[in-house]
């Protein structure tokens, strides 16, 4: 077809077409996708690649059925569609290159769509959809397998064939095959074979002949046409590495500005150009400058690596900055007797002595690290600066702590806080420094572990203010940072008010005791767990009962602490107004079938309406309703908390009784405290009003009193007993030895068998016991 003929025949988006490629001399099928201008047509070929045509100087024709945009599946286009589905990533097959003719071997290592990229093993890299394309699956001929075969051994973790030959072969081995790889640093391995994946090389690649081919002109085009997509992506990660290589830093060698520059192994900065050229000469793989050898792969410009960083150096008697440069490479260039690599070791260590080059100490610029001047200690002879928290000028300089506080008068731990870098930098108003550090103040840290409490009207129960964290209220109420009464009543323990207030932790749902039908009481004992001998409605009673010789507050104060004052013991006690059945079972946790299916939903009961009898139920789901429970079927449920706890003899060990709960067990024991319980159970006490008491299904026991144990002197040749001693002392005094041997012995330790001579151990006579 002549060119004026294609030109009178307009293409359209959809329609087939087929291309002549002069240099494979091969006409690929393919479907015009876009019209660029008149001319200029945008081609999706069926192997995955596409490109752009001109209908006035390529060689193109129509398909045999233009009506025909979409190819039908044959039965053969639904077999190869069923083998390319089994592929997966990581799969081994080899691909048919029609110009070379010839299969070249590779893996599947990405998946897009229909197409997968495929990593050859020349190190060539290709989009294709393998669809259209030939290919063949390679497979495993393990058992063909000799002394002297080539092989590319697949390792999974680095997604990579190692090239190597088996030189041994052992069949009744587990790992029968031994392969020498090409790599020395790889060496020799023992593997199976006939489970590991491989490529067998009978007729090996000349990897360097196929590198030669690859940079000739007479490269096919086929291989050369890339997948767009990938050289969109390529553009465009080139573009972004570009944009961020901006640096004026000198090639160490050309001494020109590197608009790309690369970091080699000795921190010597190179271009591209430079790096390219001593990187690809096998003849010169030195650094032109200190001639170390450029052993692993340059690194691109980045700001935050240390070979592009600037540094300082450091006077070693002032701690001064006296030259300033770009780069570790720089300072090379313009003093040759300075080392790139030992300036950045310098810079990266954190031990004095080790900062030192050529007469200097060394730091990256801006860095915060204080360096100590010669003489100097960790703390003492350390001049301190005194700086504007606003203007960050210097306001004066002391030479110690103690000299900072007596000019200033802030404290000295606040002005060691801030030059330990914790906390807040302000310290009394002011930033402080080390002299020699080139910081600023930092911004203040955010809190931490706060917790928000909230402010009552002891009266009504109102709440007035809420505050962010107990210093926050203690602030308000005017107090000092080490009072506690706030927090004792937040706790609860023992005091109802502090500074005419009630107050809790926010998301609790106390209130004052008056407001709950309790009211607090002070009792007063002659033992501290014998009969009450009187009750006071408060302290200002008590205090008219012992004829004001006393402080109402000292006797809250006793009362919360349960101490000895005037010849009792007092204590606080809460008599709760007595509630009705309704009431009673506000809190509790039940469960309610609904309908004819069986299903139980679980809440539970939030509060008991009087007016109507009926309580108001909270489920688990989130749903509300007030229901009478006589028209309901429930369940009690025992999992308010509540964990049941067994009372043992402090003796024997013996479950004398068990409880549903520890406030069960304070009921049942007279005058019991039930944190003392709990500690038991937790294992903080080791027992609590007589006994021992554990949670229920636990295993623990009453321990045994340690005593003297009696000790055994044995014949080391029989065996037998010699004489026994209360003490090991008494052992060591008899025999003429020092006690530590015998107390080896008996307790095994440091392999001791004898000591003086003779055996020992402790006696089994208490053992029996």
């Amino acid at each position: 077809m002549s060119s004026t003929e294609q030109t009178d025949n307009v293409l359209e988006i959809g329609t087939r077409i087929t291309c002549y490629w002069p240099d494979d001399d091969q006409w690929y099928k393919g479907t015009v996708a876009n019209e660029l201008d008149n001319d200029r047509f945008w081609i999706s070929y069926d192997d995955g690649d596409e490109g752009e045509i001109n209908i006035k100087e390529d060689k193109w024709r129509r398909s045999l059925h233009p009506d025909k945009f979409i190819k039908e599946n044959t039965l053969a286009d639904e077999q190869k569609q069923a083998i390319v589905e089994k592929l997966e990533l990581g799969s081994r097959i080899a691909v048919y290159f029609p110009h070379e003719k010839e299969y070249y071997p590779g893996t599947l290592t990405k998946k897009k769509d229909a197409s997968y990229l495929i990593k050859y093993d020349d190190g060539d890299k290709e989009w294709a959809d393998l669809l259209f394309r030939k290919f063949k699956r390679i497979t495993k001929k393990s058992d063909q397998l000799e002394v002297g075969s080539r092989v590319a051994v697949y390792n999974e973790k680095r997604n990579k064939n190692y090239h190597g030959t088996v030189v041994k072969i052992k069949p009744e081995s587990a790992k029968p095959h031994k392969v020498k790889y090409d790599k020395e640093s790889r060496g020799e391995e023992w593997l199976n074979l006939h489970v590991h994946p491989f490529l067998d090389m009978v007729i090996e690649w000349d990897g360097k002949k196929r590198k030669e081919e690859f940079l000739d002109a007479d490269r096919p085009i086929k291989r050369r046409r890339h997948n767009i997509q990938v050289q969109q992506e390529a553009q465009e990660n080139q573009t972004e590495q570009e944009s961020a290589l901006v640096s004026e830093e000198p090639c160490a060698h050309c001494e020109t500005r590197a608009d790309a520059p690369y970091a080699i192994a000795c921190h010597h900065i190179l271009c591209e150009q430079c790096v390219d050229e001593y990187r690809h000469n096998d003849s010169c793989k030195a650094c032109p400058l200190c001639k170390t050898l450029i052993r692993s792969a340059p690194i691109n410009f980045s700001p935050d690596h240390d070979s592009f960083k600037a540094v300082e150096a450091l006077s070693k008697t002032t701690a001064e900055v006296k030259m300033e440069f770009s780069s570790a490479s720089s300072a090379s260039m313009k003093v040759p007797a300075l080392n790139a690599a030992r300036i950045i070791k310098a810079c990266q260590s954190k031990r004095r002595d080790d900062r030192e080059h050529k007469g200097y100490y060394w730091r990256f610029k801006g860095s915060k690290d204080r360096i100590l001047r010669v003489g100097e200690g960790i703390k003492d002879g350390i001049q301190i600066e005194q700086v504007d928290l606003e203007s960050g000028e210097i306001i004066k300089t002391f030479s110690s702590g103690r000299k900072a506080h007596e000019a200033t008068g802030v404290g000295r731990i606040v002005i060691r806080r801030v030059l330990e870098r914790r906390g807040k930098a302000n310290g009394g108003g002011f930033f402080w420094r080390y002299q020699g550090e080139t910081h600023g103040p930092w911004p203040d840290p955010e809190p931490k572990h706060l917790k928000p409490l909230e402010q009552l009207d002891w009266e009504t129960g109102e709440m007035l203010a809420s505050f962010q964290s107990l210093a926050d209220a203690k602030r308000a109420m005017g107090k000092p940072p080490n009072s506690s009464c706030i927090r004792e009543v937040c706790d609860g323990d023992g005091r109802g008010t502090a500074h005419g207030f009630f107050w809790r932790w926010k998301g609790s749902d106390s209130i004052p005791n008056h407001l709950i039908g309790a009211t607090k009481v002070m009792e007063i004992r002659k033992k501290r767990n014998g009969k009450v001998l009187k009750v006071f409605k408060n302290s200002k009673e008590a205090q008219a009962f012992f004829g004001h010789q006393c402080c109402w507050s000292s006797i809250c104060r006793y009362c919360r602490e349960e101490s000895f004052y005037l010849g009792y013991y007092w204590r606080y006690r809460v008599l709760r107004r007595p509630v009705n059945s309704n009431e009673a079972v506000v809190g509790k946790r039940l469960r309610i079938k609904r309908g004819g299916g069986g299903d139980w939903l679980e809440g539970k009961i939030k509060s008991f309406h009087s007016d109507s009898g009926e309580y108001e139920i909270v489920f688990d789901c989130g749903k509300t309703e007030r229901r009478r429970l006589e028209n309901l079927e429930y369940e009690w449920k025992n999992d308010q908390g509540q964990k049941p706890i067994e009372q043992l003899d402090l003796q024997t060990g013996q479950i004398l009784n068990t409880f549903d709960s520890i406030a069960d067990a304070k009921r049942g024991i007279q005058d019991a405290n039930g944190s003392h319980i709990t500690s038991v159970c937790k294992g903080r006490y080791h027992s609590a009003h007589g006994y021992f008491w554990r949670y229920k299904g636990s295993t623990e026991i009453p321990r045994k009193k340690k005593g003297r144990r009696k000790i055994d002197q044995l014949c080391l040749k029989t065996g037998r007993v010699i004489a026994s001693f209360d003490t090991i002392t008494a052992a060591g005094k008899a025999v003429g030895i020092t006690t530590p041997g015998i107390s080896y012995c008996c307790n095994g330790r440091n392999s001791s068998k004898s000591a003086g001579g003779f055996g020992w151990r402790f006696s089994t006579k208490d053992e029996e016991e």
